[in-house]
């Protein structure tokens, strides 16, 4: 069977993946054309018309029209989505037409013609915090394939010197290791931990045919970050992330040419690959990360951005399909936390000239005395019988 896909750039629609040749988007001025008695034309214009994307979605492999008929159903049902493109970045878009074809002389191959319309740039704040959160998990789907393609691109193996092989074996195993440290770090229970334990003993297994299977060993520490993401605490794993600080990088080497360079090649490579499975793991398990005030969540991006950032920088050349995947998870990462900001209640400062109980409070404020625990923690009172006279709390 013919690898179609070897000179095809990777691209998705809603966590479907596919390979397109070119990408055309097209974008102008709605007008409407008056004529008038003496011949001449004038044009009235009535704002920008949305951006439309016409691409040609290549699904290869066994499963090619599996895929293809999946992005059928969604364009007869006019899904709305995030197109992600190799030249263009990510998109919200609808999805207005689609048309598939096969070739029978074509084994492997299917195409869709594909029409999407931009929706319009406040699209994505008006999905629900649960649609962007899926949007995140599709996201990590696609980085983890993308994490394989970066390590088979990116490490120097192949003919290469035992000694070179042996030194990049033993970079990749670091970035398992920045992993595993993480996970104890996360103070996981026991249950927690043994979520993971499936996923990590892949990423185990894989490590050991790294010589000769780079991208199966990409793909096993992909799917340990997420497993990692699924199972800690959101808040507990960006505080560890601070505490490690940013990957060391490797020592420059001795010569500039020769197997040390290959060698500091590859170890400055395995340092990217622990970068961006760091932001993995940070970006799958802030996707579910809620927040008690906004001042929270306005400070919970700070780290998650610097986190994207250092892996974003650290991916070269070869690791341009993961750094497309991860550049629109952190897009949606933020998109999230401001909706879940915005769905919030404000905080509001209270005050009465006498010592009252939190359970007064509850009543007063809330009529719900179940919250006088969350108004004594707010207010930071040693007692909750004798709050204080003045303090800050959510508006509802």
């Amino acid at each position: 069977m013919t690898d179609w896909a070897s000179r095809l750039q990777n691209a998705s629609f809603n966590g479907l993946g596919f390979y397109v040749e070119t990408d055309d988007p097209e974008a102008g001025q709605r007008v409407s054309t008056a004529g008038i008695p003496n011949g001449r034309h004038v044009n009235e214009g009535f704002g920008p018309q949305a951006r439309k994307f016409e691409v040609e979605a290549y699904f290869t492999g066994l499963d090619c029209y599996a895929g293809a008929s999946a992005l059928l159903d969604m364009a007869e049902n006019k899904h709305r989505g995030i197109l992600v493109l190799p030249a263009w970045g990510s998109a919200f878009v609808r999805l207005i037409k689609a048309r598939g074809h096969f070739d029978k002389k074509k084994l492997g191959l299917a195409t869709v013609s594909l029409e999407a319309v931009a929706e319009p740039d406040n699209a994505g704040i008006s999905l629900s915090a649960n649609a962007l959160e899926n949007q995140v998990y599709a996201l990590a789907s696609l980085a983890a394939a993308a994490f394989g393609l970066f390590c088979s691109a990116s490490f120097r193996l192949a003919g290469q010197p035992s000694t070179v092989v042996e030194q990049a074996v033993t970079a990749a195993a670091g970035s398992l290791g920045d992993l595993v440290a993480l996970r104890q770090e996360a103070r996981l229970s026991p249950e927690r931990l043994a979520q993971t334990g499936p996923a990590f003993d892949q990423a185990l297994a894989a490590l050991a045919g790294f010589a000769t299977a780079p991208d199966e060993f990409g793909m096993a520490l992909a799917g340990a970050a997420i497993a990692l993401g699924d199972a800690a605490d959101p808040a507990n794993l960006a505080q560890s992330i601070v505490g490690f600080g940013r990957p060391a990088d490797p020592p420059s080497p001795q010569v500039s040419q020769g197997t040390a360079l290959v060698i500091a090649e590859n170890a400055a490579q395995a340092v990217a690959l622990t970068a961006a499975s760091r932001a993995l793991t940070l970006g799958e398990a802030m996707a579910r990360r809620t927040y008690v005030d906004r001042s929270e969540a306005v400070e919970a991006p700070t780290v998650s951005t610097a986190v994207f950032d250092d892996a974003l920088a650290r991916v070269g050349r070869g690791g341009l399909d993961l750094a497309r995947e991860l550049a629109a998870m952190k897009g949606v990462l933020a998109e999230l936390v401001t909706r879940r900001e915005a769905d919030l209640a404000p905080l509001i400062t209270v005050s009465v000239p006498a010592r009252m109980p939190s359970l007064w409070w509850a009543h007063r404020l809330y009529a719900d005395p179940h919250r006088a625990t969350e108004l004594a923690k707010r207010a930071g009172a040693f007692n909750p019988a004798s709050m204080p006279e003045r303090f800050e709390t959510l508006a509802s």
